[in-house]
């Protein structure tokens, strides 16, 4: 596929085209691309056992095609781990790392490894963080399985692992050698998931791009047409919807790595991007894993626009158009939805509770916290997060 005259979209990133779009290009392109750009002596693959069975085996026989072609003597190395949520934990980095450490292993992984991440959020925030820190860094990339890796966890940099008092309390800024995004991964994406990513989709577009906005608005229909028919095979699902599909990707792509490239580490500017988080990722605590981290940054952002019009920063037309995109898109628009009411068996709690959450986040100013406010559909009325104090946030 490295020879075929339609290249992939790339996109760059901190000055470098390090973020690869198309279908069709896990496999032989990847593979060529690595050994080409990215080349290792060893590659270790890592998914978890959902994936495993699908993808990696036929990775592998392509990969040692290729270098049998190539006549390299890179080796492939492959590890699955249980998907979900509470893999992202401290047990399972140290499972992984002493896997990587084996006595067994000849030769041993060295630092000039390079770690494939292969799955949705979790897989990628967790490999990426033991990729920080094993042997003090080695190389990784990121090969987002979902629509909400595709179009924010994979990009930028941030790894991390939960515990017991939150998510993403510990870990790093680890930026990936190459992400590589492959459409085709989201034909087989579960509709509630793919849904789910549309939460982050809508969230970039609501607060940088209002032509963006409105090309979500204008395709909802033949999106959620498509990914709830139930086609003869899988590759044929979002056949009808391929260049839609890749624009709002590609737009989600291109301003996630824009506010990255200007601020890497989140010291204003790229916390624009937590717009619905600070009060989603509240809901998130709290009714998680019965309810999805995008169904939650919905009704975040629903009540944090909400909170922007009762501060008078934003005007009623433009709370109602979010509310009717999300919902469009089959997103909650608050935690008292039926659905989530009956996914969560009605789960009870306080505003104090959720408060409570709040103030863990990462970005709160002391007590103060910090809430990206919406001046407008497409653009906010900072460039960073607003402080807000606990009366405000009621």
């Amino acid at each position: 596929m490295m020879g075929s005259s339609i290249e992939p979209t790339r996109v760059s990133i901190l000055g470098k085209e390090d973020i690869i779009v198309d279908y069709d290009i896990w496999g032989s392109y990847i593979i060529e691309d690595l050994l080409v750009n990215v080349p290792s002596a060893t590659y270790i693959l890592i998914t978890d056992t959902n994936l495993y069975d699908k993808y990696v085996s036929s990775f592998e026989k392509t990969f040692e095609k290729v270098v049998s072609q190539r006549k390299t003597e890179s080796r492939l190395l492959t590890y699955q781990i249980p998907p979900g949520e509470t893999s992202k934990s401290r047990a399972t980095k140290a499972e992984i790392e002493d896997w990587l450490l084996s006595e067994k292993r000849d030769p041993p992984c060295d630092t000039k490894a390079v770690i494939i991440a292969l799955g949705g959020g979790v897989i990628g925030d967790m490999i990426g963080f033991v990729a920080a820190t094993f042997k003090r860094g080695v190389r990784f990339v990121q090969v987002p399985t979902s629509l909400l890796a595709m179009v924010d966890s994979s990009i930028g940099g941030k790894t991390a692992i939960d515990t017991p008092a939150g998510k993403n309390l510990i870990g790093a800024f680890w930026q990936p050698a190459k992400i590589y995004i492959d459409l085709n991964f989201l034909h087989t994406l579960p509709a509630r998931e793919f849904i789910n990513g549309m939460a982050e989709v809508i969230k970039t577009a609501a607060i940088w791009n209002e032509e963006d906005f409105e090309y979500l608005e204008d395709n909802v229909g033949a999106v959620m047409a498509a990914i709830r028919t139930s086609p003869k095979s899988d590759s044929q699902r979002l056949s009808s919807i391929r260049p839609i599909i890749k624009r709002m990707v590609l737009g989600s792509v291109r301003v996630k790595a824009q506010v990255v490239s200007a601020d890497e580490r989140e010291g204003g500017l790229r916390n624009l991007l937590n717009f619905g988080h600070s009060i989603g990722h509240a809901f998130e605590g709290i009714l998680t894993p019965q309810i999805l981290h995008g169904e939650c940054v919905a009704i975040g952002m629903v009540l944090e626009a909400a909170l922007a019009r009762h501060l008078g920063v934003l005007d009623g037309g433009a709370v109602a158009r979010l509310i009717k995109c999300v919902s469009s898109y089959g997103l909650p628009t608050s935690a008292k939805n039926s659905i989530v009411q009956r996914r969560s068996a009605n789960k009870r709690y306080t505003v104090d509770q959720l408060l409570s959450v709040m103030g863990v986040d990462k970005k709160n100013d002391g007590k103060k916290k910090r809430i990206v406010l919406l001046a407008g559909i497409g653009r906010t009325f900072e460039r960073q997060a607003s402080s807000t104090g606990s009366s405000s946030s009621r």
